[in-house]
């Protein structure tokens, strides 16, 4: 496999699962009676049972055995690291890709009345920040939930370094592969933070992956013998439909036929934002309460679309059609359809989309339109945001180009795109590989520029801190690339000490997080040396071709559609198998 396929995909169409555990009910093989675990699960959980596949990763690892599980979505996958995490001595360590998903665990957990678990993130107040770090330094934490950007910290790990970790868990761990669908570049900090913190245990969880990005993911992280548990992705309470359809009108039709068929709620999936909003006011021409959700809505639109998407009371929605920006923290457990008007890049994505129904695991459906224009528009996709040799070039060229100090710029998406003249998603496809390729290192959530209220100075066992404190006193600073550009100082180590001394009382800062700092490695002119083979940027275009590929051939398919999914992701299945419930298996049990 090669090794610098990665990409980044537009930051309002990230696809992300959320597993709240608040939905599972107790559907499991029998338990025995005086069992030490169960006892567990029913004390902070009050579940008198555990789904299939849990118990199995918790023994594991309470055993302090690594872990790698594959499970699907809400499945419960979260309660496999947050039950041991509750029994074991010390505390685990959660990175979680969304600070969103972090808070829903934290409040869910909360809402159980357990109370050592905490989540870091630049979200926090001064005052929060510190008492959250006196917690951990005294032991009171048993769970933390942090973002891989975290660990790219020196100081904080040597926080974490301070306490004993007793498992390190890594959720959405898709998001370390090369050819992962959320390439992440922080994640591969991972490997670092595992080599100093040495933790007793290491498990990975993840929905979607199958196992060209399961053995890429192992391949990095060097995890030494990790016992691999697939829990299988089959849902029982899915039904599986395709509906071909020759145009636009035809989709309609279909639409409206089936949505008068369906009972409850659901969600309507399409691949562009204009589709939203024509599929939502046609629905709602019929008389449906519906409303179309997208990452071009405001913030306060958005929320309020989710709010009523979720009040059960007969006053909400009963429809939502949205692009994929509609999945962070979705976990409606009677949701009961889901239907995709316009056919996913990958299976993985379509497999994430339909776990969203049915997690009270009633029977519900889950529906896809096939249009042959739908391959079109992945097409487009890839091509809008797959970068190549001169992409790559102009946009390493216009950073040597911004203002800064020594090799550090500071950026905003918005200026690089005016910059660049490329698209967004294209640009930030490009940093990743940019990154990947060793030439650059990004952080993100720099504030512009700052305000500082000094207050006690640091103690003379720290130089550098009272050093920069003595600058602080000396001059304001409200430009912070200014300030380090006179002082000949590295933005990154002074964002670092800053965030020390306000943990550490000496000062408060504040300002809007709205810029990436970007470090530069390796110049643009040893870049123009590398042909596109060794950038490896065909093999961008030719994966994502593939898995548009395999979503084609699972809606052309005449056999069993889970069957199809399920050999997909790696699964043993006998060539007889049918689950039954899909159109296929249907209809041929009627031939």
């Amino acid at each position: 496999m090669g090794n610098l396929q990665n990409l980044l995909k537009e930051v309002d169409d990230l696809l992300n699962s959320s597993d709240d555990l608040q939905t599972q009910p107790p559907l499991a093989q029998p338990e025995i009676q005086n069992d030490e675990l169960l006892k567990a699960l029913q004390e902070y959980f009050q579940y008198d049972a555990f789904r299939h596949g849990q118990r199995d990763i918790i023994e594991a690892i309470l055993n302090e055995e690594n872990v790698f599980a594959v499970f699907p979505t809400g499945h419960g996958k979260s309660l496999c690291y947050q039950l041991p995490a509750l029994m074991l001595p010390g505390t685990t360590v959660v990175v979680s890709p969304l600070i969103s998903l972090m808070k829903d665990q934290v409040d869910a957990l909360k809402a159980r009345g357990i109370e050592a678990v905490s989540l870091i993130n630049s979200t926090l107040s001064w005052e929060e920040y510190r008492l959250e770090i006196n917690r951990l330094k005294q032991n009171k934490i048993k769970l933390l939930y942090i973002s891989p950007e975290r660990l790219r910290s020196r100081r904080f790990l040597d926080i974490l370094n301070s306490v004993l970790i007793s498992l390190f868990v890594i959720d959405e761990a898709h998001c370390i592969s090369q050819w992962g669908h959320d390439f992440r570049p922080a994640y591969l900090s991972i490997c670092d933070a595992i080599d100093t913190l040495y933790p007793r245990a290491i498990a990975l969880f993840t929905a979607t992956a199958p196992p060209d990005i399961r053995e890429d993911i192992l391949e990095i992280l060097k995890i030494p013998e990790p016992r691999v548990l697939v829990q299988g992705i089959e849902r029982p309470n899915l039904r599986l439909a395709v509906h071909k359809s020759e145009d636009e009108e035809e989709k309609k039709s279909l639409l409206e036929k089936s949505i008068s068929s369906l009972e409850g709620n659901g969600i309507i999936y399409a691949g562009r934002r204009n589709d939203t909003e024509k599929i939502a006011e046609f629905l709602k021409e019929r008389g449906h309460r519906v409303d179309y959700y997208h990452a071009g809505r405001e913030l306060h639109e958005r929320k309020q679309i989710q709010e009523a998407f979720f009040d059960d009371s007969g006053n909400g929605l009963d429809i939502v059609v949205a692009t994929n920006a509609f999945g962070m923290g979705i976990d409606k457990p009677n949701i009961r359809f889901i239907i995709h008007w316009t056919m996913t890049g990958t299976l993985e994505e379509y497999c994430q989309e339909i776990g969203r129904a049915g997690r009270d695991e009633k029977d519900s459906d889950c529906l896809l339109f096939s249009f042959h224009e739908d391959r079109e528009l992945h097409e487009w996709f890839i091509k809008e945001s797959a970068p190549d040799r001169t992409s790559l070039l102009k946009l390493l060229r216009t950073l040597e180009n911004y203002k800064g100090t020594g090799q550090y710029r500071l950026a905003a998406m918005d200026e690089l795109e005016l910059e660049v003249g490329y698209k967004i998603a294209k640009i930030q496809v490009g940093l990743a590989y940019l990154e990947k390729l060793g030439f650059l290192k990004r952080w993100h959530n720099v504030p512009s520029q700052i305000s500082i209220r000094l207050r006690t100075r640091p103690t003379d066992d720290s130089p550098v801190q009272s050093e920069l404190y003595t600058h602080l006193r000396q001059r304001r600073v409200t430009d912070i690339l200014s300030f380090c550009q006179d002082l000949e100082l590295s933005p990154k180590s002074v964002m670092e000490q800053l965030a020390e001394l306000q943990s550490e009382g000496h000062l408060l800062y504040w300002g809007k997080d709205d810029l990436m700092l970007i470090e530069l490695l390796k110049d643009s002119e040893l870049l123009s040396s590398l042909s596109e083979e060794q950038m490896g940027l065909g093999d961008y275009v030719k994966y994502k071709r593939s898995r548009i590929d395999r979503m084609v051939r699972y809606a052309a398919a005449d056999e069993c559609r889970m069957k199809f999914i399920r050999d997909y992701f790696g699964e043993e299945v006998s060539e007889d198998y049918r689950c039954e419930k899909c159109d296929n298996c249907a209809t041929n049990a009627m031939m």
